[in-house]
């Protein structure tokens, strides 16, 4: 008898070992179940099959319009960036609001390639040097002589916003400034070089920004198709980049001083060199998503740099949740889909229903829509089966499926809202809020009925214990 009682104890301590081992992991260190890797190995190719091979199909077939494939090109381009602004933030801790400024000088950098003959611009010198107040009679300032160069704009694109977020972070993040102090000097410094930036003394368009760029890349369907996918690719071999970064140690030093700064100095490290790190390379990645974004739009202006752009960045990584790289990509594109969307059905009340759309995710989903599918990970990893955990997910597939209808302007014609009621709400919207009000009450019911089940479960096995004992006692 004591012999078992001792294996008993025993078995109990190993397993309680094991349960606050496997706690003690991060997240970077825990091997998932083999059905949540199936799942994200088949979500992700889901994913490669859709913007690789059904967007350019249609495209082809003429199901979607060209002009859906270039705004889209421009979503993935905001999708760079968010990685970039995930590193700093969501892994490092950094709040930074002069991302945008990043991204507008990598955008400036190849408008200033493109808007010369050389780059396929329509002067010979950009339109707004001729006039007589700026005094050069005709020609090319020499700062903008080396730009004729694709292959000096490119680098200049990247290594631009690198090094000045590298002299910025180390003047700044070595002094030790961090959290909301931090977050307000990169505000300023967003909005002074703005200011900066639309003073015509500058030589780069004033308000107006550069423009008159090589036309078939907006209109001609193999320049868009051929953008699009480049930059797809860009932000597939950026999510690789930052995906080794972040599994790293170097990665678990970033975490680590995002949840414990102080403990770091005290083994040695050097907090600010890491920072300064993450900032240059969200800066880069800003940088080439800028690039990216110039010739797909056709103009860049220093309102793409301004504070307001800087923070509906941050807005984006929070809503597709932060520290996870793959939710900043999904936020970014669907914010940016949600926004172009409500501009056009809600033009005089978009901005309301924007906020309102934050406050929910805020609220009801702290961790970000990927927090939904983290959720049914773990309902999977606790037993449960992936038919059952999967409708916890359905929120996000609904409006996922919602977005990419809008976005390639797949969206039923009954569904549309009504052309002669310029006030009408379109039903797609009513569609939506119906599926997900349905949905969270049929998830609210069933976590009743498992929470229902599971006391069931704990006190039927304790009354048993007690008529047990009752019938020994009675026995003797």
């Amino acid at each position: 008898m004591p012999e078992t009682h001792n294996k008993d104890l025993t078995d109990s301590d190993a397993a309680r070992a094991q349960e606050l081992f496997q706690s003690s992991q991060t997240f970077l260190m825990r091997m998932p179940d083999i059905r949540v890797m199936r799942l994200r190995i088949a979500a992700g190719a889901v994913v490669l099959l859709l913007f690789y091979v059904l967007v350019p199909l249609l495209n082809l077939a003429g199901k979607v319009p060209d002009y859906k494939v270039n705004i889209l090109g421009q979503y993935l381009c905001y999708a760079i960036v968010a990685l970039g602004v995930d590193l700093i933030w969501g892994y490092t801790g950094l709040l930074s609001l002069c991302q945008a400024l990043f991204f507008a000088l990598g955008a400036y950098a190849m408008a200033m390639h493109l808007s010369l003959p050389e780059g396929g611009g329509q002067y010979k010198i950009p339109q707004f040097m001729e006039f007589a107040y700026y005094g050069h009679g005709g020609e090319l300032p020499a700062f903008w002589k080396p730009f004729r160069h694709f292959t000096f704009a490119l680098l200049a694109g990247i290594a631009i916003p690198g090094l000045f977020a590298t002299l910025f972070g180390f003047l700044i993040l070595r002094s030790r400034v961090r959290g909301v102090y931090f977050s307000i000097i990169t505000q300023a410094l967003a909005a002074a070089t703005w200011l900066l930036m639309c003073r015509n003394e500058m030589l780069l368009g004033g308000t107006n920004g550069l423009t008159n760029f090589y036309r078939p890349m907006t209109a001609d369907r193999r320049w868009i198709i051929s953008l699009y996918l480049l930059t797809l690719t860009v932000l597939v071999l950026a999510y690789v980049f930052c995906r080794s970064i972040v599994k790293s140690r170097l990665g678990r030093v970033l975490v680590a001083i995002r949840d414990k700064e102080t403990r770091l100095y005290f083994a040695g490290y050097k907090p600010y060199a890491f920072k300064v790190f993450a900032l240059a390379v969200g800066g880069m990645l800003a940088g080439i998503g800028g690039m990216l974004y110039s010739p797909q739009t056709g103009i860049i202006t220093p309102q793409q740099m301004n504070v307001e752009e800087s923070i509906l960045m941050v807005v984006m990584v929070a809503l597709g949740g932060r520290g996870r790289l793959w939710g900043a990509v999904c936020g970014a594109i669907l914010f940016r889909a949600a926004r172009s969307s409500l501009t056009s059905d809600f033009s005089g009340a978009w901005l309301l229903v924007e906020g309102l759309i934050a406050i929910v995710v805020v609220l009801f989903f702290s961790d970000g829509f990927s927090g939904l599918w983290l959720s049914m990970e773990r309902q999977i990893t606790a037993g449960q089966s992936v038919l059952r955990a999967s409708i916890t997910i359905i929120p996000l597939i609904a409006v996922c499926l919602f977005l990419a209808i809008e976005a390639l302007g797949l969206t039923p014609r009954f569904l549309q809202a009504d052309a002669s009621h310029s006030q009408s709400t379109a039903p797609k919207y009513y569609v939506l809020i119906a599926v997900l009000i349905a949905v969270g009450i049929f998830h609210r019911l069933a976590l009743k009925m498992r929470r229902r089940h599971a006391t069931s479960a704990a006190i039927v096995p304790h009354t048993d214990t007690s008529l047990e004992a009752a019938s020994a006692k009675g026995g003797t």
